[in-house]
């Protein structure tokens, strides 16, 4: 029997999710792995500039995943993603022109504003306040590397 194109997709879209939620508990252990997070922005951009839903609820999983390994709210990074696609974006791609900048740009919100409404949304619904250290810059860093080939 063959298997068809669709069930070739759905178990690489399996193994994806377990070999991210591999890498995020790795990546809470050694810290030198970066969480993804803004590589995961991009990929979430992208799913939904290509109306692509499978790759949009892959990219919806992993930031759950991302979410629950890293001790935030959950759905805050989809909340985020999303404010940040629909108002910020558009106005972003209107006044820089130059992709790599507008993609530096995007990491460090998609970071750094990141964990700015985590700490909002724990003021606002008195929870803990989110952990966050120094190694956020080395990250940013790192996955800009990996944002340039997206």
């Amino acid at each position: 029997m063959q298997r068809s194109f669709t069930y070739k997709k759905i178990l690489t879209g399996l193994l994806l999710v377990i070999g991210f939620g591999l890498y995020q508990s790795l990546s809470s252990i050694y810290l030198l792995f970066p969480p993804m997070l803004g590589v995961l922005f991009f990929y979430f951009v992208y799913a939904l500039e290509k109306e692509d839903l499978p790759k949009l609820l892959l990219v919806i999983v992993l930031l759950l995943i991302f979410e629950a390994e890293k001790d935030f709210l959950l759905f805050s990074s989809l909340v985020y993603f999303t404010f940040i696609y629909r108002f910020i974006l558009p106005r972003l791609r209107i006044m820089i022109s130059c992709q790599i900048c507008l993609k530096i740009l995007l990491l460090n919100i998609a970071y750094l504003g990141y964990v700015l409404f985590s700490y909002v949304l724990a003021q606002v619904l008195w929870v803990e306040v989110p952990s966050v250290d120094w190694h956020i810059f080395y990250y940013m860093f790192l996955e800009f590397f990996l944002v340039l080939s997206i």
